[in-house]
């Protein structure tokens, strides 16, 4: 993946804990950081708390500018981000995945 050029201007300090929780690997999943500064981060994301709430609880729906934002609302590598998205998703899709094989193989 390319080189991400995070903010010459760091976060302010209490968005700069959270990405350092996911620096630290401390976020399992997305839905951790629910109660940690949500209105500061649904006003930087662009989106409003109902969608921000659905996504946080499935996180597939993410888009991935909403992660790059993140990312750089953050000032962390994007792909500390994906890596929660994807070990919290990886199961359903492999599920969905055999799903629609077993309907191919009939």
């Amino acid at each position: 993946m390319a080189d991400w050029k995070s903010s010459d201007k760091s976060p302010e300090k209490d968005l700069s804990s959270i990405g350092a929780m996911f620096e630290t690997k401390k976020i399992k999943k997305m839905y951790d950081i629910s109660e940690l500064y949500p209105t500061k981060i649904i006003k930087l994301l662009g989106i409003n708390s109902e969608r921000y709430s659905v996504k946080l609880a499935d996180p597939e729906k993410f888009t991935v500018s909403e992660v790059l934002r993140l990312s750089y609302i953050l000032n962390i590598d994007p792909n500390l981000i994906i890596n929660v998205i994807q070990a919290e998703t990886e199961k359903k899709i492999q599920e969905r995945v055999n799903i629609v094989k077993f309907k191919f193989e009939k």
